[in-house]
Formats: structure tokens, C-alpha cells, sequence
């Protein structure tokens, strides 16, 4: 039997000092919809298949601890009723099929600093809800040869992560993630149309890499052995689904597969 009866403080930075230098796999999956216009519904264009390759470091500054994380990360767009992972889409009928391009990030790295969050007495958890805001300079924009691939001059979009303090022995709901943003550079829609993505996925921890999604164990075996494992350390910069892009352009436009072939 759990104690509730009193308050308790959970620290972000326990997960860090718990699980400090060691590899950690995440599976996420779940669905993507896409509004072609302001005044249109919501269609659900695509499953979505994905993980993160994962090591936490409790680190110490001037400040005191802190925690750092180093992601690699996989997503795989798929048939929203097959499943079968798609190497082609055709986003009207008048248009010929694009390459899809996966997620592909191998390196998505960054700090945390430390806070507390306090679960109420009586509650075996708290549930917290992080909205994100993202507005930017679209970063295809302003060069000619990205225009057709280019939503406008400025990204702008909303992250959504819904997370749990837990108290010590209780199983609390599977985390969530959303995001809202414009539709992704492969599809090539022309510059400035309208439409807009939501992504919405689960995401949970497992115990090995082999409990990861089948196929993304086979495109990692086939293709981009890096992201069974994560680095120590890494000096190499972010990487997000609009820089894969714009470095691989080239194998885009000669309809190469993807993920492209890759090494540490």
C-alpha cells in the first residue's frame, strides 16, 4: 500500500542521477492530420512510428547540478490503415508522388535545470501540461531553390508535451506529445499554402532496443546503425526535420531512399 497521506517532492533531476550514463529507448508512436486550409477538417494522413535513443547525465556547474540529455531520434511516416511505411506521397492528384523523408535527427541534445514539483496529499501523481510557442525564421526561406518546399518566411507552430510527477511504486498515465506546424519541407506544396500539420503521439520507456517497433529495428539494421546507440558526448549541432532536409536536398531531388545511409 502507497502512502498518500502527505505531500511529496520530486526532484526532475531524480531521473537524471538514477539513470546517469546509461542507454535508454524510447517508442512513440500515433497519427498525423493535416488541415489543407484554414476553413477545411482535419484529416489523418498518416501513422507515425518513432524513437529516441537516449542517455541522461546529472551534471555539476557553478550554478550547482543539473541534468543533460542526448537524444538520437527516428520517425518513420506509415500508411494511416496498412501501416506499411511510406517511401512516396502523393499530396493531390494533379501533382506527382515526393519522396517522404523521415525524422531523422541524430543528434537532439540539451540542459535541464533543476526544479521541484510537489504532488498534492492524496494523489498518487501530478499531471502537467507544457505548452511550447515556436516562432522563427523559416529556415528554407529566402532561397530560391527551396521556394517550392518553403511554407513562408516565418515558422510558427505549438509543442505540447503532457507529463507526470509520480510518486515512487505507482504507474501514472502514458505521457503525450503534440505539435502543431506548417506542413513539412518534403511535400512540396508551393510556397505559402496554407495547410497545417497536428502530430499527435504516445511515448513510453522500454527495456531494450529490440522493444522498439519491428520496423524501425529493420530500417536501423539496414540503414543507420548510429541510432541503436547514443553517445557519451557530442559536439555536433541540434538536427530538426528542416536541416535533414536542406543537407540531403540533393539525394531528395534524385529520389534517393531514405533515411539516407549514415555513420558515427
Amino acid at each position: 500500500m502507497i502512502d498518500l497521506g502527505d505531500a511529496y517532492d520530486v526532484s526532475n533531476l531524480d531521473f537524471y542521477r538514477q539513470h546517469h550514463g546509461q542507454q535508454l529507448y524510447y517508442r512513440w508512436e500515433g497519427t498525423v492530420w493535416w488541415r489543407r486550409s484554414p476553413e477545411s477538417a482535419l484529416e489523418r494522413i498518416f501513422a507515425i512510428a518513432g524513437m529516441n535513443a537516449t542517455k541522461v547525465f546529472l551534471c555539476s556547474g557553478e550554478n550547482g547540478s543539473y541534468g543533460h540529455r542526448i537524444n538520437r531520434e527516428l520517425g518513420l511516416y506509415c500508411d494511416p490503415d496498412t501501416g506499411d511505411v511510406l517511401t512516396q506521397w502523393q499530396p493531390f492528384p494533379h501533382q506527382p508522388p515526393v519522396p517522404v523523408v523521415p525524422i531523422a535527427n541524430r543528434v537532439v541534445q540539451g540542459d535541464v535545470t533543476p526544479k521541484i514539483t510537489t504532488i498534492p496529499a492524496g494523489e498518487p501523481y501530478l499531471k502537467k501540461v507544457q505548452e511550447i510557442p515556436l516562432t522563427y525564421p523559416h529556415p528554407l526561406a529566402g532561397d530560391p531553390k527551396y521556394r517550392d518546399h518553403c511554407p513562408g518566411e516565418t515558422f510558427q507552430g505549438t509543442e505540447y508535451f503532457t507529463t507526470y510527477a509520480v510518486r515512487p511504486g505507482v504507474n501514472a498515465p502514458t505521457p503525450l506529445w503534440a505539435r502543431d506546424c506548417p506542413w513539412l519541407p518534403w511535400m512540396k506544396l508551393g510556397y505559402g499554402h496554407p495547410a497545417r500539420l497536428r502530430l499527435e503521439t504516445t511515448n513510453q520507456r522500454v527495456d531494450r532496443f529490440e522493444d522498439l517497433n519491428p520496423k524501425l529495428i529493420e530500417v536501423i539494421r539496414q540503414r543507420v546503425h548510429l541510432y541503436q546507440h547514443t553517445p557519451d558526448a557530442t559536439d555536433e549541432p541540434n538536427v530538426t526535420s528542416t536541416t535533414y532536409f536542406k543537407r540531403h536536398f540533393d539525394a531528395y531531388q534524385a529520389g534517393e531512399e531514405f533515411p539516407i545511409r549514415e555513420v558515427e
